[in-house]
């Protein structure tokens, strides 16, 4: 589960900030650096449910390289959300349709 971590200044977190996103770059996979705008996924959470996403954008600068924004559905947020996402969290691709057909189940469509 999450924790909650307390800083005594703003330069504190930030330092953390970097330190965490050095790490979770250490911990990409080949199939996750390939991840790229247009691709679909799932991620596997640490809650128990699945997030499906869909990568509209990849970033320029080299600090950003592993970050894709997205727009993520789940149970939790079946409208969906917009936002980035490490590629190491990612637990694989899916296809196209298989992504617009768990949407479509999520959102309650037919």
């Amino acid at each position: 589960m999450s924790e909650i971590t307390s800083f005594d200044s703003v330069e504190e977190m930030m330092e953390a900030i970097e330190e965490a996103r050095i790490a979770a770059d250490e911990q990409v996979k080949d199939f996750q650096k390939a991840i790229k705008t247009g691709d679909h996924f799932l991620q596997l959470t640490e809650y128990g449910f699945w997030i499906y996403g869909e990568v509209l954008e990849e970033y320029k600068e080299e600090r950003m390289k592993h970050y894709r924004f997205c727009k993520c559905y789940s149970e939790v947020c079946p409208a969906g959300e917009l936002g980035d996402v490490h590629v190491s969290v990612i637990s694989g691709q899916i296809s196209k349709e298989a992504f617009t057909a768990i949407v479509n189940r999520l959102q309650g469509a037919n």
